[in-house]
């Protein structure tokens, strides 16, 4: 009878849960045993239990819904022998499935943790958008595929039958032919029983709102908190925020306009450059560098003698503006390029719904209006993201990418790696550009080697690299060689020097101002140290201005500067364009004699001239106790909402510009320079 069949269900629900219980669990171990070379757990019990509590609490609510088809069938056929029969016989393999997926997605989770220094989050989905090809060898090279996805189906078996109960028809028990009605009210209660804790558990909480996102926060350490959700979680919300990214409805001139007013001190967004003779007679060439993977958590290992990272670079390092405490906008290239270009906070505007829409306030007008020729120069496939479709939309005249630089350079195919040729023939292309150039040229170039899966072309002769004690401990697992991680980060920043001695060696050199910074912070290294919070997200920012250009403009350099990926535009505003007025959220000139604001903003933490705090806990201030570094112990921010707010005013003024037709935006442009 059905007392029997529900007994073993009840028998089979726990065999099959708590495997699912143990893998989830085992995945999380695995984290915790990494984060623990960078924060020491021993000291925050409290904070690991309350991590293992409520992942283990995650853990069951995926593990309930998992298996919620499964049991949901089992108790609806109770009342049939036959129907229960077919349930139990493919129970085994449903369970080896599920633990399938258990195993892939905890794996998955981890190398992603390694790699990214977070659980699985929204810029999982920013690399399907990526070159697919490129992305699938960068896998291949860089993770145990084969060998992997093997040992999880042998594993998943192995437990999916090991854990089995097989089904015997009722009629072989005689203990259940004859029931009181008394055990009938027992056994139902017991159904209902079952079945209200089994929700429970998949909801995860008896309380009025079940186990959501916010229950993650068990401790102010991020790199902790990334710890506590599973794979499944984590996928859930990365999906959850990739699908709001392209959310972008209507916003009303008035409340932009006072939200400009509150984070900037002004209504609208505009500046202009002074009128300077020079600059208006001899508009010089510009050539911005966005270099992949240019991160200052790996550029403070730099030492000429023993792990020399910048190559022919150090000279021009030497002697020209740099400045170190400076954030990228993002962590993600696609995310910095359209934020630093287009003011653009959503990542996927160039392959979205919104890629055939023109952006107004691009850093580009400033140079379109000033009769410039914009070019974009990519080493990759500018396919990637859309780019070719979708920068000529926003005013860039050419896009060159691997294909012109291989026509115009035959050679460099031998060069190319996963995601495109090497830098060096990158930089030649823009050298060829600029030395035919017959008017005033922006060139914005993206560079790709210091990629993973990370390689040095076979013509360069690399100088010593060697990785300190410190490098080593933010390297986890094998999954890069560090030599080889090395040699790329020094090829990338010799390629950059290379360009910069070419056109320093050429009558190009009075008229072509040179910029360079990176995407974001280099990736496989571990962000946990909690005294590198600021340097985990830092890149440097390089500017050679010719000096030509600097004795007729003011400036003023102090190396200290604190800034990020918005004032790079305005400072070479100030050093190319005469009387041209320009939007800007708050960049500002780096080399004004007037007093910056010393703001650094990256959609991760914010720094200021008192230290660092991170967005996801903005009340809590880490002082500065070097330049680059800061105290591991937290004090009270003072101004704990400007992070939030600069980022909301960000997405308000993408959405205005997106839903606003030309007429509409003509009432918050200036009509007029404002100098």
């Amino acid at each position: 009878m059905y007392q029997y069949r529900f007994r073993f269900l009840f028998i089979m629900s726990l065999r099959y849960i708590l495997p699912g219980l143990a893998i989830l669990t085992l995945g999380r171990l695995a984290l915790l045993w990494f984060v623990n070379t960078d924060i020491e757990l021993d000291t925050r019990v409290q904070d690991l239990l309350r991590a293992l509590w409520v992942g283990f609490r995650f853990d069951a609510k995926v593990v309930a819904i998992g298996f919620a088809p499964l049991i949901l069938a089992g108790l609806l056929s109770l009342t049939s022998s036959r129907l229960f029969q077919k349930i139990t016989n493919i129970s085994s393999w449903y369970a080896t499935i599920i633990y399938f997926l258990m195993i892939l997605a905890s794996a998955i989770n981890t190398y992603y943790f390694l790699a990214y220094g977070n659980h699985l989050d929204v810029f999982l989905f920013g690399l399907f958008d990526d070159d697919s090809q490129a992305i699938v060898d960068t896998l291949w090279q860089s993770y145990p595929l084969l060998s992997g996805i093997t040992a999880t189906i042998i594993i998943a078996f192995f437990l999916g039958h090991t854990f089995c109960v097989n089904y015997k028809p009722w009629g072989s028990n005689k203990r259940y032919q004859s029931q009181s009605i008394k055990s009938h009210i027992m056994y139902c209660m017991a159904i209902v029983a079952f079945s209200a804790a089994y929700f429970i558990i998949a909801r995860g909480s008896i309380g009025s709102l079940p186990l959501k996102r916010y229950h993650a926060s068990v401790s102010e350490l991020p790199l902790l908190n990334a710890t506590v959700p599973n794979a499944f979680m984590a996928l859930d919300w990365a999906h959850s925020d990739y699908q709001k990214q392209e959310n972008l409805s209507s916003i009303e001139e008035k409340e932009l306009r006072e939200q400009m007013f509150a984070v900037l001190g002004k209504p609208t967004p505009y500046e202009s450059t002074l009128n300077n003779n020079y600059l208006k007679n001899n508009p010089p060439h510009v050539v911005m560098t966005l270099m992949e993977g240019m991160g200052m958590n790996m550029l403070v290992e730099d030492n000429k003698e023993t792990n020399d990272l910048l190559g022919r670079l150090r000279p021009y390092f030497q002697k020209e503006f740099v400045f170190t405490r400076f954030l990228a906008g993002t962590s993600a290239t696609i995310d910095s390029i359209v934020m630093m270009l287009f003011h653009s906070d959503v990542p996927t505007i160039s392959h979205s719904t919104y890629s055939a829409k023109s952006l107004s306030d691009s850093a580009l007008e400033p140079y379109n209006h000033a009769g410039y020729q914009t070019i974009f120069i990519y080493g990759g496939n500018a396919m990637w993201r859309n780019l070719s479709r979708y920068l000529p939309l926003q005013g860039f005249d050419h896009v060159y990418d691997e294909n012109t630089i291989i026509d115009t350079f035959p050679e460099a195919k031998k060069s190319a790696g996963t995601w495109g040729v090497a830098d060096e023939y990158t930089f030649k292309l823009a050298q060829e550009i600029l030395e035919k150039a017959s008017k005033p040229t922006f060139i914005y170039i993206m560079t790709v080697t210091n990629h993973s899966p990370f390689y040095v072309p076979d013509n360069y002769q690399a100088k010593p690299v060697a990785a300190s004690p410190r490098l080593k401990s933010r390297v986890h697992g094998e999954t890069v060689e560090v030599s080889t991680m090395l040699k790329a980060y020094q090829y990338a920043s010799d390629a950059l020097g290379g360009f910069i001695e070419a056109i320093d060696d050429s009558a190009l050199s009075e008229r072509t101002i040179i910029a360079a910074t990176g995407d974001h912070h280099l990736r496989f290294l571990s962000k946990g140290a909690q005294n590198e919070i600021a340097l985990n997200y830092a890149v440097p920012f390089f500017l050679k201005v010719p000096k030509k250009i600097l004795t007729q403009t003011s400036y003023y350099y102090d190396p200290t500067h604190i800034g990020s990926h918005r004032d790079i535009f305005p400072t070479l505003y100030h050093f190319s364009l005469s009387n041209s007025p320009y939007s800007s959220l708050g960049g500002e000139n780096l080399l004004q004699k007037q007093p910056v604001s010393n703001y650094g903003y990256n959609s991760s933490v914010v720094i200021n001239s008192q230290g660092v705090y991170r967005l996801s806990s903005p009340k809590k201030l880490y002082p500065w106790r070097t330049l680059l570094t800061n105290e591991p112990e937290a004090i009270t921010n003072s101004e704990p909402n400007w992070g939030r707010n600069y980022q909301k005013l960000q997405h308000n003024f993408l959405r205005f510009r997106v839903n606003a037709n030309s007429e509409k935006h003509a009432l918050i442009r200036p009509t007029t320079t404002n100098k």
